[in-house]
């Protein structure tokens, strides 16, 4: 009898067929993303795991994903979700929630999650305000924030510290991830599941909605923390912290509370397979990136469109769709090109591109719902351009005969994207002064 071995399962398998209704540039879009790659890395089995949400618009997580999910009440997902990992100590159970759902209505509940120490994780999404009710300041805003109708000279309060609250309170497992690093905040989530005991994860995840201002965070979020079990030599760093430094900062060695079955052991050399773009001398590894780079491309592509979709900009969102279908083609091709060479599975983490992504994956931050063709074309533009000079310094760089041929070659065809994108602009002009004006914007007072 001819037993065939199911397929590995692909990040694309944990999303459910429902298109998230964020907004275009929304960071959530990345964290969904992160997620998903951390379970595919993993390898979950879908009907083991399960994502709990309380109320907020990170909390639609568990509809956009293809494992159960429990869409809970405010603030109260923590204690459903140590209810189902005390009845089914066999699931791996994943909660996900904003600042203000975790750290307002929930915050007594976070705080003995922590020193119960279940074996769950926690994601926080966290802006610093409510985004789906319109902008005001949450338990993390800064008190001198003075955009919200609500606190017009701003809260006016010291916002709370997410990270020393979790370590004061006993998680076993403390983390910082940034939106803009899909691929790093997937390593965190994944060392998150892994790791014995509660793992709280905050994931700076901007609101360019209502908070246009963290777009900056790109160039404000920083690595610096390093896995340490040393109670004492976290806090100091917590101490030193400037709010934007990413990274591990603890992994403990308590007991999981009432989970008898034995859990893997924390990881304590995070940057062990954290990789830059470095001469790339192995053809299947260049191949495994060739891939990756036109198959993130055309996910982005997607996403963009769903998000033109949801604030019906058809033309625009139509034009995306079309990318994601060059994207997927392009991929097919580089597929056949590999023909018998043999592709190493990377984890999102490994691969070594020059940046948080890869070069043809559009930055989350800068689309706009307004925005035009000719906007969205100078959007794939910058890509195509960035896919260019990633071959092109693999070329110039590589210690591998054959790798330097097919980054030339696939330079050439991103040196002929580029051109035949330029002639399209004759077909969709700049617009107008005041093309972003909306007499009803989203975060217009209501």
């Amino acid at each position: 009898m001819n037993v065939q071995t199911p397929a590995p399962l692909k990040a694309s398998d944990y999303k459910s067929d429902l298109k998230p209704i964020w907004c275009p540039g929304c960071g959530d879009f990345s964290v969904l993303a992160a997620i998903t790659k951390a379970c595919a890395e993993l390898a979950l089995p879908k009907d083991k795991t399960t994502f709990v949400s309380g109320i907020g618009c990170s909390s639609r997580i568990p509809a956009y994903t293809s494992v159960y999910g429990f869409h809970s009440v405010h603030g109260r997902s923590l204690a459903v979700a140590t209810g189902l990992k005390m009845a089914r100590p066999d699931v791996t159970v994943i909660v996900a929630g904003g600042d203000g759902d975790g750290f307002s209505i929930g915050g007594n509940h976070f705080l003995h999650a922590c020193r119960r120490n279940v074996n769950m994780t926690y994601i926080v999404m966290d802006n610093r305000v409510y985004g789906m009710t319109k902008g005001q300041a949450s338990p993390t805003t800064e008190s001198d924030w003075t955009e919200s109708d609500l606190t017009p000279e701003g809260p006016g309060v010291t916002p709370i510290m997410p990270l020393q609250l979790a370590l004061a309170c006993g998680a076993n497992f403390v983390a910082r991830g940034f939106s803009g690093d899909p691929n790093g905040l997937a390593r965190l989530i994944a060392e998150g599941i892994k790791h014995p005991g509660f793992s709280f994860i905050q994931v700076l995840s901007p609101c360019i909605t209502f908070r246009p201002e963290q777009r900056d965070w790109k160039d404000m979020v920083h690595k610096g923390f390093e896995p340490t079990s040393d109670l004492r030599e976290a806090s100091q760093r917590l101490l030193d912290d400037d709010m934007f430094t990413s990274g591990i900062v603890y992994a403990g060695t308590r007991a999981s509370f009432q989970v008898p079955q034995a859990q893997p052991h924390p990881s304590t050399d995070l940057a062990k397979s954290f990789k830059r773009a470095t001469a790339m001398d192995d053809v299947g590894e260049f191949m495994a990136h060739a891939m990756a780079l036109e198959n993130e491309a055309a996910a982005r592509y997607d996403e963009l469109a769903d998000g033109m979709d949801t604030h019906n900009n058809k033309e625009v969102a139509v034009l995306f769709r079309q990318m994601a279908e060059f994207s997927r083609k392009h991929a097919s091709e580089v597929a056949g090109r590999a023909g018998s060479i043999e592709v190493p599975h990377l984890a999102p983490w490994e691969y070594r591109w020059p940046g948080n992504e890869a070069p043809e994956t559009s930055d989350s931050s800068v689309p706009h719902y307004l925005m035009t063709p000719h906007h969205a074309l100078q959007v794939a533009l910058r890509n195509e351009t960035r896919g260019h000079d990633f071959y092109a310094q693999i070329a110039a760089t590589s210690g591998d005969a054959e790798v330097r041929r097919l980054a030339g070659d696939f330079a050439s065809e991103e040196a002929t994207h580029v051109a035949e994108l330029k002639k399209w602009f004759a077909r969709f002009p700049a617009p107008r002064v005041g093309w972003d004006d909306d007499s009803d914007p989203p975060n217009a007072s209501e």
